[in-house]
């Protein structure tokens, strides 16, 4: 780790009565540096604000929050941000009533470099063994209830793929272990609905409000037998180009093509 803060305080400290560490109370963001800059910081700050929102959690100083990324951040070149916002802390027990103010941990880390390779070669990608449950009433939160990703995250290293997509508990495609997917068949761009399962990642959010033409759908894994392209996205690595699904070679044209519009769009909204 390169940095960390609690509540605006360099520390690497944190109180073991906090309700992130008790009972993953809290919410988070991750976002890329570059060139000394947070990339869609105003993205970033406005989920970490409907999360609040959301799971009823304390609203920070959001100011000195976005201010205090804008001056960490311009100590690096290359790396990764993230933001967590804990509910505080709290008693024995899971009732909020005794608990302080939320408490705001910044961290920074390197940048994982393997992610300019997968942009540029792409990556090839299996199916999860596991499946996740169905919560309409967190779906889309980046919350730090991350078990199902945890699991998944050690399927993963014990495989050869780059990645997994993940289905539901129903047997709906929902995304990769750590992003969303998308896929096309033949001109038409599909990406899952997440009402009931997974992570509204921002990355997502600008493709879908950048393009009119994406079906978003609900779909078992057999349609994907018809897809001619695929990527997977979040706000860190960016798009990433499937090479390889299920031992099934796809192109990488539409997807390369993606990567330029979403690319231009992002050099305005900076």
């Amino acid at each position: 780790m390169l940095y960390s803060s609690v509540n605006g305080q360099e520390t690497k400290i944190i109180s073991l009565s906090d309700r992130g560490l008790s009972y993953g109370d809290g919410i988070f963001t991750t976002a890329k540096i570059l060139d000394g800059q947070v990339e869609l910081l105003d993205l970033h700050i406005q989920r970490l604000q409907k999360s609040c929102q959301k799971l009823a959690i304390a609203s920070p100083d959001f100011e000195k929050i976005e201010q205090e990324l804008i001056d960490v951040a311009k100590r690096y070149q290359l790396a990764v941000i993230k933001v967590v916002i804990t509910a505080g802390q709290g008693g024995r027990g899971y009732s909020r009533l005794d608990n302080s103010a939320a408490n705001v941990i910044i961290s920074v880390s390197n940048f994982p470099q393997h992610y300019e390779q997968w942009t540029k070669l792409g990556i090839e990608i299996g199916i999860s063994e596991h499946r996740l449950g169905k919560n309409p009433m967190l779906s889309g939160v980046k919350h730090l209830n991350r078990l199902e990703q945890v699991l998944i995250r050690a399927e993963l290293d014990q495989r050869p793929e780059d990645d997994l997509l993940v289905i539901n508990i129903d047997d709906r495609v929902i995304e990769s272990s750590c992003a969303n997917v998308f896929w096309f068949v033949e001109d038409q761009l599909f990406t899952p609905d997440i009402q009931s399962s997974g992570v509204a990642g921002l990355m997502r959010d600008v493709i879908l409000k950048s393009r009119n033409d994406v079906q978003v759908v609900s779909v078992s894994i057999s349609a994907l037998s018809e897809c001619s392209a695929m990527f997977i996205c979040n706000s860190v690595m960016g798009i990433i180009p499937v090479v390889q699904f299920e031992h099934r070679t796809l192109s990488i044209s539409p997807v390369l093509t993606v990567q330029d519009a979403v690319q231009k769009l992002l050099s305005g909204i900076e």
